[in-house]
């Protein structure tokens, strides 16, 4: 008999064969993170059924948990990919794809056969970075969603509305899902969404740019037992074979081609066997039986841990007692109300993912009450809760309290503040600070680590100067930490207690959360408790937090004095974890921090929110609280429908209209209690002689501004006022953006009679070329538009493909075959717009790509100036992946153009596009030649105008005494679809915005400028940049640091950096950028996780924040700068 066993991160499958290979036996079971456990089990009842020792049983072990499994039993591990594509090679010869969808992973296989000689050629992808899009994902919301496993096998997918989800990552995705289900999103439509970002994040990912051909398997759990997902796998197939016209037998039910077969979930096990019989010396792989594997549990497990056993600098069970003794936050004791008390107070709340948290503060701040709610799904149940519960206290003893003020903070302060008429919203961020700063006088870092958000923010003057936040990934927060313990049957009370218990625990690498739950599946496998578990998880939370997240190696750099904040520091390992942490990194540069956990840690958020609702009383604001009674008697109704689908732009957004209502007889006759003695005229219907009170209001949740309307009157004053702020703000990242790829009129070769061939003049006319709007095209498409209109192409020929967006690059991205950054990423979807979208509309003959490899500069006493190398090889990467399985270049008779230049050498880059085009054009040296001049010209002027706008712009920002943003960022990022409108943004909220290209060089600004530093003798001229930078040999990069320096010199200017996630070239010059501002006395700010995923609270809260510091704190240092430069004038 023969014996297949896969151990997979969520489940065990197992399959016995006789010699005929007929199944004797299957069996599937989820093994709940106790892999051998189970095994064990399963193997010993296995034995009890079937004779596997009279005759030889050959065994064979496959999946993540396998490997050392293999061994003890007898048997040989074989890698799972290996095995599935044996099992669906001698099985279903007609099987061209394969999808394996498990429990912490994902595979693709690709069974390429050659029409000619019928060898069969095998490609395998594989998730090998990220866990998004996988079975536990589905697992999770699931579970958050409280529906079984038995109802998510029979959730459907087709014709379920749809709504966006993070596919890439699972954190993010259930921070989608979270905001979705506050807007009342029913579950079916959640999990179908679910369903549809996971094939998404797939189909982009690990397609590779091959196409899934049929017939297509699909297997693994997922796959086998949830409806929706085959579903959704049909659907997206069918439309992608649709759109590469992939030839399809039409007497065959199309759906019929996307199956999910016999077995499905015991291929691997299956395949284990079929690839284990090729292998000559097989019958060595004789199972001994289940007694080895117990002998393995009970004497060798504990080895392994031994052996695997690294102990930290400061392990955790280390100076448990002093870290008690002097970290001990005393039990808050809520003050005792009396009878008809009267109480002045600020009521402050704060709406998180998973979590609301209320308090009350006294007039002299004294915190009263706090209150603690999970998150019930909506967050106006949420506060309903908190203030019913606050309102019964009172009610209880007829205190007689007067709200002076409401405050609110978190994920969902808007919608709050709208139900209640609370008096001010203010960003987490600041609302962390103003708490810390409240308790503690000296303040340099504040660690904030809350339910799944990290915020660190960095202070000076008690002023936030810079922040972190998770964005891309959210590993390294509490509520991991909080579920992890739960699986065991741990209460989160009980954390701290049971990890301080043990004495050793496996060291965790720090990165994605959905990773280190298969670490945790591993660790249990070799022995390691819970309770050890538990212990390294809280070890490894720091290293997310500084390392991985926040990307902070050298932590004395920010200072001495550290706040830890938010929920998670009420488990005391995790806080000691990051204590220890903190201590042993400034320990390495002999010197000690000052780290002191908030007295109120998890309900700062809610304090900060109060003290600013109290900051604002005080300056006379009267406060338009609705009142506790009216909040506890609101009904709502929440809708999102045809019915509520904006149509003030073309976009059509679908919109969420919660309507609310709340009426209340006043009993006593008074409004002490009620409304606060406020005119709610508006909004209120008053019937004093009955006492009756009714109120009503409409909140609309919306993409944008305009959506947040119903009134077309509403619109036009929206669009008057943005018209207003975009004319006193410009935006030069946008100005650049379109104009860039305008179009002149110029004199070509015809008009100069450089060349008079008629013939050869209608055929250049009639080309039409397409030109894609990616990469450093961004900055010198000039160039080229000259070259080619130089050359007589008519001017209307010339073809863009579309701004990014989401539209495009989805259509698009399924034929990547990579995964770098994100501008790189997308230049493959620009090339399929323009084939298949443009193309459409006019016949397309050539797409011009050019390989730019060294670029024009000004900046001075450099190494080099060359282009990224991904930008460089990403017109070659794009070819590949148009032309990988046929040339889509040629089928639609579109020739591909992609010529290398060397664009800061007139004379070489002249020759250089004269041997490429001269057969093409049947050009002319001398035709080039003035072509090559043209561009320059073009480019040069477009370059000139830019400067000129900005010099305007600096002049009159300085008249006015204004702050103007200045975006450090590459000339890709002035494409909206990459800077995901963060730009835009800012300048919506009154700032001028200017990019590195349109800094000006006027000669007497740069004197004014660096006129100190060159007379000091530590530059030789304004644009030298070797004093901060000596690794000067990629252009944007110079760039970059050189526009620091101009900004940090600048009394009017801020800089905020975009960067792309995975950046190379930026991550190197982060701490450089960041010390040149420092330097100055500046603030800093980053953007530099951009990705296709568009984290938009997070970018949100980015945006509020800095908004919030510049306009509090930084006008003042204007006049500093200010000071310092006219000083530097006058000496």
């Amino acid at each position: 008999m023969f014996l297949g066993i896969d151990i997979g991160s969520t489940s065990i499958k197992i399959v016995l064969l006789d010699d005929n290979d007929s199944i004797l036996l299957k069996k599937y079971i989820r093994h709940e993170t106790k892999q051998i456990e189970k095994l064990l089990e399963i193997l010993q009842e296995i034995e009890l059924n079937y004779d596997l020792f009279s005759s030889k049983t050959f065994v064979f072990v496959t999946g993540s948990g396998g490997g050392d499994i293999a061994n003890i039993i007898g048997g040989k591990y074989i890698q799972e990919v290996n095995c599935i594509s044996t099992y669906v090679e001698k099985k279903y010869q007609d099987v061209n794809s394969v999808i394996e969808l498990g429990g912490q992973d994902a595979k693709m296989i690709f069974f390429l056969r050659d029409k000619k000689n019928g060898n069969i050629k095998k490609i395998t992808t594989m998730n090998d970075k990220c866990a998004g899009g996988t079975g536990v994902i589905i697992d999770k919301i699931a579970s958050k969603l409280k529906i079984d496993q038995n109802t998510v096998s029979k959730l459907p997918y087709k014709n379920i509305k749809l709504h966006n989800i993070a596919g890439k990552c699972g954190v993010f995705a259930e921070t989608d899902i979270n905001g979705l289900q506050k807007l009342g999103i029913p579950s079916t439509e959640l999990m179908a969404s679910l369903f549809e970002s996971i094939v998404q994040q797939n189909l982009s990912v690990l397609t590779r740019g091959n196409t899934l051909k049929p017939k297509v398997f699909l297997l693994g759990g997922p796959n086998t037992f949830i409806k929706g997902m085959v579903e959704a796998w049909q659907e997206n197939i069918i439309k992608l074979w649709s759109e590469r016209n992939i030839y399809l037998n039409r007497s065959i039910n199309i759906s019929d081609l996307i199956i999910v077969p016999e077995n499905s979930e015991f291929f691997a096990a299956l395949g284990s066997i079929y690839y284990g019989k090729n292998f000559e010396n097989y019958s060595n792989f004789i199972y001994k039986g289940s007694k080895y594997l117990l002998s393995f549990i009970e004497n060798d497990l504990i080895n392994i841990k031994t052996k695997e056993y690294k102990e930290n600098s400061t392990p955790l069970y280390k100076g448990v007692k002093e870290f008690l003794s002097e970290y001990s936050i005393p039990e808050f004791i809520p003050q005792e109300f009396e009878y008809n008390q009267e109480i002045e107070a600020y009521l402050g709340i704060d709406g998180g993912s998973t979590t609301t948290k209320a308090v009350l503060l006294d007039k002299n701040t004294n915190l009263i009450r706090k209150y603690y709610q999970l998150s019930l799904g909506n967050p106006i149940d949420d506060i309903k809760t908190i203030i019913s519960r606050l309102y019964d206290e009172i009610h209880e003893k007829d205190v007689k309290l007067k709200i002076l003020g409401v405050g609110v903070t978190g994920y969902a302060k808007n919608i709050i503040k709208n139900t209640i008429k609370a008096d001010v919203a203010i960003v987490e961020t600041i609302a962390h600070a103003q708490a810390a700063l409240h308790y503690y006088d000296k303040v340099d870092v504040i660690c904030d680590v809350g339910g799944q958000d990290i915020k660190i923010m960095m202070l000076r003057d008690n002023a936030i100067i810079d922040f972190k936040l998770n964005t891309q990934c959210s590993a390294g927060n509490g509520y991991f930490l909080q579920t992890t313990a739960e699986s065991f049957g741990i209460d989160i009370n009980d954390y701290s207690k049971r990890a301080f218990s043990v004495k050793r625990y496996p060291n965790f690498g720090y990165g994605c959360s959905v990773f280190l739950q298969s670490d945790i599946v591993n660790f249990q496998r070799k022995g390691w408790s819970p309770d050890e578990i538990l212990a390294g998880l809280a070890c490894v939370l720091p290293k997310n937090i500084w390392y991985y997240v926040s990307q902070i190696p050298n932590l004395t750099r920010l200072g001495n004095n550290f706040i830890l904040q938010g929920g998670t520091q009420y488990n005391k390992a995790a806080a000691k974890a990051q204590i220890d942490f903190i201590q042993d990194k400034f320990r390495e540069h002999g010197l000690r921090a000052n780290v002191k956990i908030h007295k109120y840690a998890g309900e700062c958020g809610a304090i900060g929110a109060a003290l600013e609702a109290r900051k604002v009383h005080l300056k006379g604001r009267e406060s338009t609280f609705i009142g506790l009674k009216q909040v506890k008697n609101i009904n709502y109704k929440s809708v999102r429908d045809e019915t509520t689908r904006c149509h003030f732009c073309k976009n059509n957004c679908l919109r969420t209209f919660i309507d609310i209502h709340s009426n209340y007889i006043n009993e006593s006759n008074s409004l002490y209690d009620s409304i606060n003695n406020n005119n709610y005229s508006s909004f209120f219907n008053e019937d004093l002689n009955n006492t009756i009170y009714n109120f009503h209001t409409r909140i609309i949740i919306a993409n944008c501004e305009k959506g947040a309307v119903e009134k077309v009157e509403d619109v036009k004053e929206i669009n008057k006022n943005l018209i207003e702020v975009k004319l006193n703000n410009p935006n030069l990242i946008e100005y650049a953006s379109k104009n860039i790829w305008n179009i002149p009129k110029i004199e070509s070769v015809y008009d100069l009679l450089i060349n008079k061939n008629k013939k050869s003049k209608d055929y250049r006319e009639n080309l039409v070329f397409g030109i894609p709007r990616v990469l450093n095209l961004y900055q010198y498409a000039p160039f080229f538009i000259g070259y080619l209109l130089a050359l007589g192409i008519n001017r209307n020929n010339i073809i863009f493909s579309d701004y990014t967006d989401e539209k495009l690059y989805r259509e698009g991205s399924k034929r990547g075959s990579i995964d770098p950054c994100y501008p790189t990423k997308v230049a493959i979807s620009h090339i399929h717009n323009l084939i298949f979208n443009k193309n459409k509309i006019k016949r397309i003959n050539y797409i011009l790509f050019p390989i730019v490899d060294t670029i024009l500069s000004n900046i001075v006493n450099t190494v080099g100036h060359k282009s990224c190398p991904a930008s460089i090889a990403t017109p070659e990467v794009v070819k590949a992946a148009f032309t990988k399985e046929e040339d889509l270049f040629l089928k639609d008779d579109i020739l591909y153009l992609n010529p290398f230049i060397n664009l800061d050498d007139f004379e070489k880059s002249n020759i250089q596009l004269f041997s490429y085009f001269k057969k093409i054009f049947n050009l002319s040296y001398e035709e080039n030649q003035y072509a090559v001049q043209v561009g320059y010209n073009l480019l040069k002027n477009f370059d000139k105008d830019l400067k000129f706008r900005g010099r305007e712009l600096l002049k009159k920002i300085e008249k006015e005494k204004r702050i103007g943003i200045v975006f450090l960022s590459r000339p890709y990022h002035n494409d909206p679809g990459l800077n995901h409108g963060i730009p835009e943004e800012f300048q919506k909220l009154g700032y001028p915005i200017f990019s590195i290209d349109s800094l000006p060089t006027d000669s007497d600004l740069l004197e004014d400028l660096f006129r100190d530093d060159i007379k000091q003798g530590i530059i030789n001229h304004p644009l030298d940049i070797s004093d901060v930078w000596k690794n000067s040999f990629s252009e944007n990069t110079n760039k970059k640091i050189w526009a620091a320096k101009f900004v940090s010199r600048h009394p009017n200017l801020v800089a905020i950096e975009l960067s792309n996630f995975k950046c190379g070239h930026d991550s190197t010059t982060y701490s450089v950028v960041r010390d040149i501002i420092y330097a100055a006395g500046g603030a800093f700010f980053s953007f530099r996780d951009i990705d296709e995923n568009k984290p938009t609270s997070s970018i949100k809260i980015r945006i509020e924040t800095i908004d919030y510091f510049l306009k509090n704190y930084y006008l003042s240092n204007i006049k500093i700068k200010e000071k310092r430069l006219l000083n530097q004038v006058i000496i």
